[in-house]
């Protein structure tokens, strides 16, 4: 019998029905189970819908948590990239970090592990609207502080892709006539004397601003991390090899392009088709800076592209943007160049041709194709934006020219030249107040290396380089 008293249904109802029930069919229902029917959805909701939904609200639960847990532990195995991969932070440094308000606490996270590997004191200087507050301390926690003052310096800045303000309001002959402005642009080319003193970075970090920015407005902070992980292997058991890996692979292609530094390079594309040579001061090198210590470091993440500063005289031919790119806080699109001698004899661009011709009426430099940059297809970094705002990011997704000033510490002996001045009188080296990254490159890019006895090397096919 059951609990509540209710007599069973005769044998012969259930010989008839449930044969039914298993084949989900009913034709009719008497009226002893209405009774029945009400205590069975008593049962039902107790032993199965109720625990059924407790058990859905703990999977959810569960899932959010394991989903927290997994966010932070790319959190956690980004500062780990960033002091065993970036910075190479040894015991004995003293790290300084500049971070808007946004990361602060990011960076505080990020100090508390550095200072258990330098075993020195790490200090946090935040910054509100470019304004430099009062540093912060993080000690040792794990560790016993080291007694003996800092061996170096360490300098690490996070980019302020939360609180910057993206867009340009002024016109873009008034960015062009404003050097803050052109630095807010991208445009402003940076100083080229400067003597590499010791260890730097600059470093993006994932915030809810940046991944609505770059991946939709729907996306979250939480997206942003997944992005990093799958692009720096973050989720790698070991880190460290990581880098020495894609750092050796590089170190191949600089060994493999540095054979033929007396040679004419041949660039061809579905749009582009350029001969260029080397400056004969110059050599190709890679996103890996080294102090005369031999000490390396690594400003930009993620190490993908090589590049070189060309003579300038040898430049002849045309070549066309890939994608669009950022011009006095403008975008320009599907622009072609032509050279000849070095010479700047056309340009034209689909979309954003006035602010080209702002732009390189800036000098006379602004006008020449000053750097060369490749990046192997295999290594480039994923393009899922026009532009990601983090230099690092939007330097390494394909190969590039610069128009304007290039990068001089391509020179080997740059600590010679007192002036940028006598650094383009005695290199041949561009000088420039402006700068201007063009993407180029369609996937069936090709390189070749012409000597002066006519004997010709591929060194590209179809956007990677040849093993």
């Amino acid at each position: 019998k059951r609990p509540t008293g209710i007599e069973p249904v005769s044998s012969a109802w259930k010989a008839e029905v449930i044969p039914l029930y298993h084949r989900r069919v009913a034709f009719f229902v008497p009226p002893i189970v209405i009774t029945e029917s009400r205590y069975m959805v008593k049962v039902f909701l107790k032993n199965f819908l109720f625990p059924l939904c407790s058990l859905s609200i703990f999977v959810v639960w569960y899932t959010y948590v394991l989903q927290l847990r997994s966010n932070m532990n790319f959190r956690d195995r980004y500062m780990q990239y960033i002091i065993q991969v970036v910075l190479n932070l040894q015991e004995g440094e003293s790290l300084s970090i500049n971070a808007n308000t946004s990361h602060v606490e990011f960076a505080k996270d990020l100090a508390q592990e550095a200072s258990e590997i330098t075993l020195q004191p790490v200090y946090i200087v935040p910054i509100k609207a470019g304004i430099p507050g009062d540093a912060l301390t993080i000690t040792p926690l794990l560790q016993e502080q080291a007694a003996l003052p800092p061996s170096s310096a360490v300098l690490l800045r996070i980019d302020n892709t939360e609180d910057r303000e993206w867009e340009i309001e002024e016109d873009p002959a008034t960015v062009a006539e404003n050097l803050a402005l052109l630095q807010k642009a991208g445009n402003l080319a940076p100083p080229q004397l400067d003597r590499e003193v010791a260890p730097w970075a600059v470093i993006p970090v994932p915030g809810p601003r940046w991944a609505k920015r770059i991946l939709g407005k729907n996306a979250t902070e939480d997206d942003l991390w997944k992005f990093f992980d799958k692009t720096l292997q973050l989720s790698s058991k070991d880190l460290r090899q990581v880098g020495k890996k894609r750092a050796s692979t590089i170190s191949q292609q600089l060994l493999f392009l540095n054979q033929f530094e007396d040679k004419t390079l041949h660039i061809t594309d579905t749009h582009t088709d350029i001969t260029i040579s080397m400056n004969a001061d110059s050599r190709w090198r890679s996103g890996i800076y080294k102090l005369p210590n031999g000490r390396a470091f690594t400003p930009y993440i993620p190490l993908a592209r090589v590049s070189m500063l060309p003579d300038l005289d040898s430049i002849s031919g045309t070549i066309t943007s890939s994608q669009p790119f950022s011009v006095l806080g403008g975008k320009v699109e599907q622009a072609t160049f032509t050279f000849l001698h070095g010479e700047l004899i056309k340009y034209e661009a689909k979309v954003g041709q006035e602010l080209l011709e702002i732009a390189l009426a800036i000098d006379k430099g602004a006008c020449r194709l000053s750097e060369i940059s490749l990046v192997d297809a295999r290594l480039a970094f994923p393009q899922i934006a026009d532009c990601y705002g983090y230099r690092g990011f939007d330097e390494n997704t394909t190969s590039t020219f610069l128009l304007g000033m290039g990068e001089a510490s391509h020179i080997e002996a740059l600590s010679e030249y007192a002036d940028e001045q006598e650094l383009m009188e005695k290199t041949g080296c561009n000088v420039s107040t402006v700068r201007i990254r063009i993407p180029f490159g369609t996937p069936n890019l090709q390189i070749t290396a012409q000597s002066q006895d006519g004997f010709v090397q591929l060194l590209m096919q179809s956007g990677a380089f040849i093993e």
